[in-house]
């Protein structure tokens, strides 16, 4: 079923986490207000304006045969057309997100969280301001063969 996956709850849960902090809103329908900051999972929608977009790609680091997984978050950031309102999101997301650890995001088990890179992505056709945000996710995924 759609959003039961390992990928799925930890995208999810740091959107919550995201959410409870006041940085963006999260809503699993999509749908915002033009004056709300958006927590959208892999889309990047024209509306709102504030928009956070949380992505997974592979880094390969894992374990081989244990339950210790490393993950990683691209998280795009984009703001209005003045720059400081994309930094000043970017900088509210480093705050909750770095050197987390020893958390339960949505059943996912964080070992620890950081910034491993950050880039500006200039800014948009409405000259909203972009960032890409890389975080790394060391956490516990069980499967079949990764018990230990």
């Amino acid at each position: 079923m759609a959003g039961e996956g390992w990928t799925s709850l930890l995208l999810v849960g740091i959107a919550q986490r995201l959410h409870t902090a006041g940085i963006g809103t999260w809503r699993a329908t999509g749908a915002y207000m033009v004056n709300e900051t958006a927590i959208v999972i892999r889309a990047i929608p024209q509306t709102p304006n504030l928009l956070i977009t949380l992505a997974p790609y592979p880094v390969g680091t894992a374990l081989r045969g244990m339950q210790d997984h490393t993950s990683a978050i691209q998280i795009r950031v984009r703001g209005t057309e003045d720059p400081r309102v994309c930094d000043d999101l970017a900088d509210a997301i480093f705050d909750d997100l770095d050197s987390l650890g020893r958390a339960t995001l949505n059943t996912v088990a964080v070992v620890d969280m950081w910034r491993q890179s950050y880039t500006s992505l200039g800014q948009d056709a409405q000259n909203r301001w972009e960032r890409s945000e890389n975080y790394y996710v060391e956490a516990m995924r069980a499967t079949t063969n990764r018990t230990d």
